[in-house]
């Protein structure tokens, strides 16, 4: 899946994680762990690592990494008290689930089935870059995380510029309307899933397993209709930023 796509993923189960926990301090981190593989293993495979593996799914995209990022949690746990460390082995486990990883046994399971496998990208970033750039799943992905920003961060820019804006009502309209235009979407191709490459809708899901994209999207319409009536009903609702 392409890099937005996996932060409004990582967004989205941060929020349900965050509205369970009815606490804050689960969100960034959760948000953050969702696209950390792409930042450690891109970078590290395409440019660091270029001659010896050319490729961008590395200890990242590993269970080994899941697990590393576990023990830095419960050690951060231990003495400081953050459960930073948990929320970003939670974000990185959803990267993993969206990018099918299991298919890919070498890299899920490393050291068990020997060493990570080496790729032959050439211009691997200007060509991610166009693809990502003229996907519509990106342009769905980015119009709602900024939507989403500037909804849930409308409270400080009420204050400072003295705004009156009634904030449930702002939230619960746009996760309301996220979550029918997600989970409506996500219906549409799941019903369609045999015949999904002539799909008028397949370039939402397109980028990955078209069944795990399809799921990914109902699952972040029924957070976002969840955590919108939750909201509704709430008199203290738990605050993102």
């Amino acid at each position: 899946m392409y890099f937005f796509f996996h932060l409004l993923v990582g967004v989205a189960t941060a929020l349900f994680i965050s509205e369970c926990f009815r606490s804050r301090r689960w969100f960034f981190p959760v948000a953050f762990g969702s696209i950390l593989p792409d930042l450690i293993d891109k970078p590290l495979g395409h440019i660091i690592l270029a001659e010896s593996f050319g490729y961008g799914r590395l200890i990242g995209h590993s269970l080994l990494g899941i697990c590393i990022a576990l023990a830095v949690g419960y050690l951060i746990y231990r003495f400081r008290g953050s459960v930073a460390g948990y929320g970003v082995a939670a974000g990185m486990f959803v990267h993993q689930i969206l990018d099918s990883m299991w298919i890919n046994r070498e890299v899920w399971f490393y050291p068990l089935y020997g060493p990570f496998p080496q790729g032959q990208y050439t211009s691997y970033f200007i060509n991610s870059f166009w693809r990502e750039l003229t996907s519509p799943q990106e342009w769905l992905s980015i119009s709602l995380l900024v939507l989403f920003t500037i909804i849930f961060y409308a409270k400080p820019l009420s204050e400072r510029f003295g705004l009156n804006i009634h904030l449930p009502d702002l939230q619960y309209l746009f996760l309301t309307g996220a979550g029918v235009i997600s989970l409506g979407f996500g219906i549409f191709l799941l019903l369609h899933l045999r015949d999904i490459s002539s799909n008028i809708l397949y370039p939402l899901v397109r980028g990955g397993d078209p069944l795990i994209g399809t799921a990914a999207l109902i699952w972040c319409g029924l957070v976002f209709l969840y955590v919108g009536w939750k909201r509704s009903l709430d008199s203290d609702p738990v605050q993102i930023f």
